[in-house]
């Protein structure tokens, strides 16, 4: 059940008892297999560790391949459930949650690394020797919302998602179409909806992710707003927030792809960490955006302006390491 029917009556084909009736070279080379579906130009980097995702059927994509939002959203004429059924937690969730934790343990080793080598203090400093582009992230939170004391926390990606991490640990996401839904449950199982098909028990969810979403449209700058998005890049899967945490000097945001976001709030500079580029993208007091190979800022220095931060980012690194479940919510402190 889980093979394409397409591939699925090639192998047939080719299994056939009788050897003179089975396909030759030529013949499987014009397979509907090898001829039609979908194949893209280019794939993100992210797909060296998590499976793409395409939300969107392009044309010519066979119609019984798996696409997010099939399971149960099956149109108007069979709206979702009104009750969730009952789920048992995978084992592939409990995967996540350790390569969550990898990714940090990874970010922590880099950054220990990068700040033993006290890069501010080298005689000289060539910043943009560490430069690297192809590392610029494919996701980060561009702008969001703390409603905690009543709700949870409201968030925009870059690609124009939106996100809201309740106070119960749930998590509602809608895709930049404006129309696709995931709710992830408190034991991280997941479900796929439309805003025309959803059960009822989403109902003040869903109205809290619009205001969430509006208010951010209306009253919020977009970080990041200049960066053109890769090509490819709309087929990395979407992460959701993790955790989050406030300090009297910033926000920390970790996603489930591992990275993690720093915006400090007197300068209103952010730093935003991936441990899989093993890079740090800088956005500066002019919204200047800027990626550095880590290993990089080892050899060539920076300026103190980054090391500091770096410095503070290995401090939030470990109080997320330290808590006791890096894919639950973590209460804001004064």
């Amino acid at each position: 059940q889980h093979i394409n029917p397409v591939a699925a009556n090639l192998i047939q084909r080719m299994l056939r008892s009788d050897p003179a009736t089975r396909p030759t070279i030529h013949e499987l080379l014009s397979d509907p297999f090898f001829t039609s579906g979908y194949a893209p130009s280019r794939l993100p980097t992210s797909c060296l560790t998590v499976a793409p995702r395409f939300p969107v059927a392009p044309s010519g994509l066979e119609s019984a391949v798996r696409k997010p939002l099939t399971t149960l959203n099956k149109g108007p004429d069979s709206p979702a459930l009104e009750n969730f059924p009952e789920k048992e937690e995978a084992p592939e969730l409990q995967e996540l949650r350790d390569a969550v934790n990898s990714h940090l343990a990874d970010m922590l080793q880099q950054l220990t690394a990068v700040n033993l080598a006290k890069p501010s203090e080298r005689v000289v400093k060539r910043q943009e020797e560490a430069e690297d582009p192809a590392c610029i992230p494919i996701f980060w939170v561009s702008k969001w919302v703390d409603y905690s004391d009543k709700y949870g926390l409201g968030y925009q990606l870059c690609d124009n998602s939106v996100g809201v991490l309740f106070n119960d640990s749930t998590r509602l996401i809608m895709y930049s179409d404006g129309d696709s839904l995931q709710y992830i449950e408190q034991n991280s199982t997941e479900s796929y909806f439309t805003v025309r098909s959803y059960p009822s028990a989403l109902n003040k969810k869903i109205t809290l992710l619009k205001y969430f979403r509006n208010y951010m449209s209306e009253h919020l700058l977009k970080a990041g707003a200049n960066i053109t998005p890769r090509e490819g890049d709309e087929l990395a899967r979407l992460p959701y927030l993790c955790a989050w945490f406030r300090t009297r000097s910033a926000i920390i945001l970790h996603l489930s792809n591992g990275t993690v976001q720093i915006n400090f709030f007197k300068d209103h500079t952010k730093v935003i960490l991936c441990p899989l580029m093993a890079a740090v993208t800088y956005i500066d007091e002019k919204r200047d955006f800027r990626t550095y190979k880590l290993s990089l800022i080892e050899e060539h220095g920076c300026s103190e302006e980054l090391a500091s931060r770096l410095r503070y980012a290995r401090t939030m690194v470990e109080k997320l390491l330290s808590s006791k479940s890096v894919t639950a919510s973590v209460k804001p402190s004064a």
